[in-house]
């Protein structure tokens, strides 16, 4: 996915990933920009985020004076004031080549992302403030952008449109398999990938449907059981009860009885396996 997502890149396609938290949309979005091999910039969708911040804005103003006295009892002066103005990252990015991730962008207004029309088409940023540098800003050939978006989330996200997406490649990121999960975890926190494995099953089965948790779940159950790790013995009362911790927090109600029977139940079954 990431060999083709860098190959449309290359070719000039906006990249965007879409999919539930904890899948891997950013990291994905950030080793697609990185191995592009411009300047990478970062920007986040938010609901307070508006034109301006697609475009750019007034920060402030100059006046400078001058007098001259070069003929004795006359004096001119002259008064200049200079409005400053600040590009966003979306205009320096252009300006200067480099890759834009523009992360969860669905959370900002349909009115902000409006400007990207223009952007994804053509290459063109259109400023219709009077007090802009430059009307329109037309991107370097090695401008870059990638998106990612979480449809699932219930608050905060606005549908794009479809001239949006028609005008990028979106590809859907799915939940990964147990074992890829499970190597994952592994991998960011240094357990073995026996009790990696049992903590991804532990958190996939006290999950239920509605309240699922994502990878990240797994990934600090067993950092913290990493640490343990590090100095003493792991027992499963004590990960159940640092399982039962994490989950409860991501809104899974479930008691740490509950998991230390099934951590028993497990067991057994790999016994008999």
């Amino acid at each position: 996915m990431l060999r083709r997502a860098l190959f449309y890149a290359r070719a000039g396609v906006a990249v965007h990933f879409r999919g539930n938290a904890g899948y891997g949309k950013t990291a994905n979005a950030i080793e697609v920009a990185r191995r592009l091999g411009s300047e990478v910039r970062i920007m986040t969708g938010n609901d307070w985020l508006g034109v301006e911040d697609i475009v750019g804005r007034q920060v402030g103003q100059t006046t400078s004076s001058v007098v001259d006295k070069y003929v004795q009892r006359v004096r001119r002066s002259e008064t200049k004031l200079r409005y400053d103005w600040q590009d966003s990252v979306l205009a320096d990015a252009m300006i200067h080549g480099h890759t834009l991730v523009y992360d969860e962008f669905t959370r900002a207004s349909p009115q902000a992302n409006g400007m990207l029309l223009s952007v994804l088409e053509e290459g063109v940023l259109v400023n219709t403030d009077p007090l802009a540098v430059e009307e329109s800003i037309h991107a370097h050939p090695n401008f870059r952008i990638v998106l990612t978006s979480n449809p699932d989330d219930y608050s905060g996200v606005n549908k794009p449109p479809d001239a949006l997406l028609d005008r990028m490649m979106t590809f859907l990121l799915p939940r990964y398999s147990l074992e890829t999960e499970s190597g994952v975890v592994a991998a960011r926190t240094g357990v073995d990938i026996v009790l990696s494995r049992r903590i991804v099953k532990l958190v996939r089965e006290m999950s239920s449907t509605k309240n699922r948790c994502s990878m990240r779940a797994a990934i600090m159950i067993a950092q913290i059981s990493a640490m343990r790790l590090r100095s003493a013995s792991l027992s499963d009362a004590l990960l159940a009860q640092i399982a039962a911790d994490v989950l409860n927090g991501r809104g899974v109600e479930v008691t740490t009885k509950q998991i230390a029977m099934y951590l028993n139940e497990s067991k057994s079954e790999e016994c008999q396996t």
